[in-house]
């Protein structure tokens, strides 16, 4: 029983110096890789936010067509076609 809590100590302590990342200092970032203060509303990067919102629900598309097995998502949840 102590050598089990030797170890755990050990990992504990082992694991403190690692850091994560610092999400909150994240920032959104324009093709020039300069930080995006206003992301939603009317302005210049208006596009860049909506393709990248645009691939992820792409993504999520192609996802829940491999999960349901080709049928269409009305179809497999809701029974209608």
């Amino acid at each position: 029983m102590v050598e089990n809590q030797e170890r755990i100590e050990e990992f504990n302590s082992r694991d403190s110096n690692i850091q994560g990342p610092d999400y909150a200092n994240a920032k959104w970032l324009d093709n020039e890789d300069k930080a995006v203060e206003n992301v939603f509303g009317f302005n210049k990067n208006a596009e860049l936010v909506n393709s990248r919102a645009a691939m992820v629900g792409f993504l999520m598309l192609v996802l829940t067509e491999l999960i349901f097995g080709g049928k269409p998502v009305t179809l497999a949840i809701f029974g209608i076609n």
